[in-house]
């Protein structure tokens, strides 16, 4: 009976020392877990507005895989590489739509939104920003037989059926083109240049940037630039494009370093390249 009883004991106890043991490995593989999470900088874009972001089918040197499928590449996304390295983090791209950026980062689903977006003062009421990592001007993009495609100035454009994207501050400088049939805003790029390519809309709003990659995938569009004076009156924030970020994220002044360092030359060479790597299809 005495040595039944050291039996039991034994075996009771090597019970508790295998659940001790199974607790203490769960606990790894969430700290494990917790540490991968905290190595990856989640970034949210459209992966939808080339040339700053878009979605590719294929691999390439610079495209980053989607959790979903497929690949993606542009201007923002090799920023995003550059600040997750200077970091020494991993990198993750989150495609998020351009009305949910805002809620993601602000739930935490995301750390950073880096998606062609201006730091507007009313975006500023809710995320804050970095420095601008690239500046840009406003164009409208048409068709080549348009008759709007001799326009010089935003008066030319009276009468014009012009929109821009939804929540962007595109759509609301088309006010300051008099005699404008200002048309319902439209979710995305692409939708807006299948719209001016059937003749549904004389043109829509687009940075310059976004206007070359429109007009560089499509043969039958060109855009709309303006000299000093005859063209949009945009404010500074406006026109500059930089990191959404949380006002409790102290990783701000680092990023701004980081920013700092890539030169006009480097910003403007990254851009080319992206216009130059966009898939045909964009």
């Amino acid at each position: 009976m005495h040595i039944q009883f050291v039996n039991h004991l034994t075996s009771k106890g090597d019970f508790t020392m295998k659940k001790i043991a199974v607790l203490a490995l769960a606990l790894v593989l969430v700290c494990v877990s917790a540490l991968a999470m905290a190595d990856t900088l989640k970034v949210g874009m459209e992966c939808n507005y080339a040339p700053y972001n878009w979605t590719q089918a294929e691999a390439s040197e610079d495209a980053i895989a989607l959790e979903g499928g497929g690949y993606a590449d542009g201007y923002d996304v090799r920023i995003a590489k550059i600040i997750a390295d200077k970091l020494g983090m991993d990198l993750e791209i989150v495609k998020t739509e351009w009305d949910g950026l805002t809620p993601a980062l602000l739930s935490g689903k995301i750390d950073l939104i880096i998606a062609g977006m201006s730091p507007t003062e009313e975006r500023k009421m809710t995320i804050d920003f970095t420095d601008a990592y690239y500046v840009t001007e406003l164009c409208v993009v048409v068709r080549k037989d348009s008759k709007f495609a001799a326009a010089t100035s935003l008066a030319d454009f009276a009468g014009a059926k012009i929109t821009g994207q939804m929540s962007t501050f595109h759509y609301d400088e088309i006010d300051q083109i008099e005699g404008v049939v200002k048309m319902p805003a439209m979710d995305t790029f692409p939708t807006m240049i299948v719209a001016v390519d059937s003749g549904a809309i004389d043109g829509y709003v687009a940075d310059r940037p976004g206007a070359v990659s429109a007009t560089s995938a499509n043969a039958n569009l060109t855009f709309v630039s303006f000299e000093a004076g005859s063209g949009f009156t945009i404010a500074p924030e406006d026109a500059e494009i930089a990191v959404g970020i949380r006002y409790d994220d102290e990783r701000k002044a680092q990023i701004n370093e980081i920013l700092a360092a890539i030169t006009a030359d480097e910003r403007n060479a990254i851009m080319d390249a992206a216009v130059a790597a966009q898939p045909l299809s964009e």
